[in-house]
């Protein structure tokens, strides 16, 4: 089962708070549970890859994040 639309917007939350202090403590999106498991996996500059985790819940989730493409310079 996927994301629901609150689960997803809950879950780019806990990434950007992860994302500003590495060591906080996560809860998952689904349940609520404390002790989310996050890693990044990421393919930059191409795309963002994070990898949710709950064994409260059994959430098993990656979550994949575009970025633009890169620029070579300005060619003028």
């Amino acid at each position: 089962m996927g994301l629901t639309a609150d689960e997803l917007r809950t879950s780019l939350e806990v990434i950007a708070a992860w994302r500003s202090d590495p060591d906080i403590s996560l809860n998952c999106p689904r349940c609520g549970t404390a002790g989310l498991a996050l890693a990044d996996r990421s393919a930059r500059p191409y795309a963002e890859w994070y990898h949710l985790a709950c064994a409260g819940c059994g959430l098993d989730e990656t979550i994949h994040i575009p970025l633009g493409s890169p620029t070579m310079g300005d060619f003028d």
